[in-house]
């Protein structure tokens, strides 16, 4: 496992959009993408005790309306557990968000099934302590304060009421005190590579908070 690479989960992405008609700019770029391989083909993900993971806790971002064609946005989480990532996503939405709110909101109810699940095994392993101090509440963590009170409040009618129902499913998980959703700043959201391409000093900071680090050590 600490040989898989989630910081190209974003490009992998974009990418595969692509298969069935490619242009001649997505091979330029696939190849770039192998060229970034090769010259990091020593750095693994890290893991270790302590720190601000040694508890299990999902981040959620999105980044709305990215797609320049059909405008939809792509949503990213990411799941880390002892100083490392344990699942990642980077996936395009479903469905047009008419605001970076909404994008984000449905970001979140999309990894919170995610989180459950992970939770879950957790609890059949025998170590439902790695859930948290409370072992039926996921922690989560958005970068969008909108987002989050949508999750906590739903009286919030006019705000999300054209919301596809299937997305509430993250409010009767809150209601039923299964996971709270915290904010972080947008500075420390490790799940921000996931969502969009980041400039090199940004990437660099994303894939030192993802684990991702070199190892000349290991094989």
């Amino acid at each position: 496992m600490v040989l898989t690479r989630p910081d190209i989960a974003f490009t992998l992405g974009k990418l595969s959009q692509y298969m069935s008609d490619p242009a001649e700019h997505h091979g330029h770029a696939l190849k770039n993408l192998l060229r970034y391989l090769r010259s990091t083909v020593t750095m693994k993900l890290r893991y270790g005790p302590g720190g601000v993971h040694s508890q299990f806790v999902i981040y959620s971002d999105a980044d709305w309306a990215s797609d320049m064609v059909d405008r939809k946005s792509v949503s990213g989480s990411t799941a880390m557990f002892y100083g490392g990532p344990i699942s990642w996503s980077s996936k395009k939405q479903r469905s047009v968000a008419t605001s970076s709110c909404e994008s984000e909101y449905i970001a979140l109810s999309t990894c919170c099934k995610q989180g459950q699940w992970i939770a879950q095994m957790f609890r059949d392993l025998g170590f439902p302590k790695y859930i948290g101090k409370d072992t039926n509440k996921v922690q989560m963590l958005g970068d969008n304060q909108g987002a989050i009170a949508l999750t906590k409040n739903p009286h919030l009618h006019e705000r999300s009421k054209h919301i596809d129902v299937c997305y509430h499913f993250i409010r009767d998980l809150a209601e039923q005190g299964k996971l709270d959703v915290a904010y972080v700043p947008t500075v420390d959201m490790v799940a921000d590579g996931m969502t969009k391409p980041l400039q090199r000093v940004a990437f660099e900071k994303f894939k030192n908070q993802l684990g991702v680090v070199l190892r000349p050590d290991l094989p």
